[in-house]
């Protein structure tokens, strides 16, 4: 990984470790989930930064998934796109899921258990590449493939910043508090910051900071298969 993209994913896990300190007074002795937890170092920083009395984290790899143990997490074992999470309904005060949904086709189970899980007025960050970011756009202006749709690369889906947004906000089962974007590659770390907040909807990262309603999440229809148009063949 060059140097430039390790710093946007610093670059990810600071704004999300400030807005987890600007909703931390909102909640009490806080539980904290990390959807994708890998070896648990972003965890322990949200955890910190929120306060959380306990830290629980879904990793499907047994070496991270140790590591994030021997960190304090309380890791379940899960595979995102089949198994359910071993928590009790509410029973969480804060999600953060982080890079990680671009990487499986159904997206609709791991959005529904996250928002079980979450108690309502819980919060959820959930962070994915823009597929609009100014260096993607660059690229397919210029007849090349975006860096976060490789045909080679581990993702399988792409969200341009305003469809993300929406997509977390469809149906109302989450009221979205915050959009924003993060890094702006390939400007280093010291000047994208500006430009980022400047012009959102062309950063590196999408994260959205949002909070659950007590409406039911739509996304139970797609793992039903109740959508019209077989939405259940993109991952079957």
């Amino acid at each position: 990984m060059s140097d430039l993209c390790s710093q946007v994913l610093v670059e990810v896990g600071d704004a999300i470790e400030r807005l987890l300190g600007g909703v931390a007074g909102e909640h009490r002795s806080p539980t904290l989930l990390d959807v994708g937890c890998w070896d648990g170092e972003l965890s322990a920083r949200c955890g910190a930064a929120l306060g959380a009395q306990r830290m629980l984290g879904v990793e499907v790899y047994e070496g991270p998934a140790a590591e994030a143990e021997a960190k304090g997490l309380e890791v379940a074992r899960v595979d995102l796109e089949a198994g359910r999470f071993p928590w009790e309904d509410g029973s969480v005060d804060v999600v953060v899921c982080n890079q990680v949904l671009e990487h499986l086709k159904n997206i609709w189970l791991p959005l529904t258990e996250m928002h079980r899980v979450l108690r309502p007025g819980g919060h959820a960050v959930l962070s994915v590449p823009n597929l609009a970011s100014l260096h993607n756009r660059v690229l397919l202006a210029l007849g090349r493939q975006p860096t976060s749709i490789r045909v080679l690369g581990p993702h399988v889906r792409s969200y341009a910043f305003r469809e993300f947004r929406d997509l977390i906000a469809l149906g109302g089962a989450y009221q979205v508090e915050r959009a924003l974007t993060a890094g702006f590659y390939p400007l280093p770390a010291r000047f994208s910051r500006p430009f980022s907040s400047l012009w959102t909807g062309a950063g590196h990262t999408t994260i959205v900071l949002a909070r659950k309603t007590t409406t039911p999440p739509p996304w139970l229809a797609y793992i039903e298969g109740e959508v019209e148009g077989g939405m259940q063949t993109f991952y079957g």
